[in-house]
C-alpha cells in the first residue's frame, strides 16, 4: 500500500466513524410532527389541484389591483413560507445539542 492509499483508507475510516456516531445519536422527529407535515402537504396539494381544475374567474381589474387586496399568489407565498418556517424550526429544535455550533 502506498502512502496515498493509506491516507485515503484513514480518511474513509474517520468518515465511517463519524457517520456511525451520527446514526447512534440522532433522534427521529416525533410522530406528531410528521402528521402535521403530511396534513400541510395534503392541503397544499389539494389547493393546487382545486386551482387547476376550477373555472377561471373573469378578469375585472389589472393584476396589480387584484394583488393589492391581499389575495392571489403573493398571499399564498407568504402563508406557505410562514408554515414552512414553523415546521422547519420545530424539526430543528428537536435536537439542540446536536448542532455543530453548540461545541467548537
Amino acid at each position: 500500500m502506498s502512502r496515498d492509499e493509506e491516507r485515503e483508507a484513514g480518511h474513509r475510516a474517520a468518515i465511517d466513524h463519524i457517520v456511525e456516531i451520527g446514526r447512534q445519536t440522532r433522534s427521529s422527529p416525533p410522530r406528531w410532527l410528521w402528521i402535521v407535515a403530511i396534513v400541510v402537504g395534503a392541503l397544499g396539494a389539494g389547493g393546487f389541484a382545486a386551482a387547476l381544475l376550477a373555472e377561471p374567474a373573469p378578469v375585472t381589474a389589472s393584476p396589480a389591483v387584484r394583488s393589492a387586496d391581499g389575495s392571489g399568489m403573493g398571499g399564498g407565498l407568504v402563508i406557505g413560507a410562514a408554515v414552512g418556517i414553523v415546521i422547519g424550526y420545530a424539526i430543528a429544535r428537536q435536537r439542540a445539542d446536536h448542532s455543530s455550533r453548540s461545541k467548537p
